[in-house]
């Protein structure tokens, strides 16, 4: 099966949609322990809700995936 470039690059962007929220949740999370000096319970926190919206992320596009590989499937 062979994908157009423009359907290679938005799966490739898949990565970038998990490791995203993972990177930015903690760094807003120490920002704002910085700000209320709660040394690292908010980066902990937002970690792992960056955590968790990544793996939602993921999973979110792998369906969309999977989903255009069963229409293109029906399709032939």
């Amino acid at each position: 099966m062979a994908l157009s470039p423009v359907k290679m690059l938005k799966y490739s962007a898949i990565g970038g949609e998990f490791v995203g929220p993972v990177i930015a949740g903690p760094l807003v999370g120490h920002y704002l322990d910085l700000h209320f000096g709660t040394d690292p319970k908010l980066t902990v926190l937002m970690f792992f809700l960056g955590a968790a919206a990544g793996v939602y992320n993921l999973v979110r596009e792998v369906k969309n995936f999977q989903r255009e590989l069963d229409e293109t499937d029906m399709k032939r």
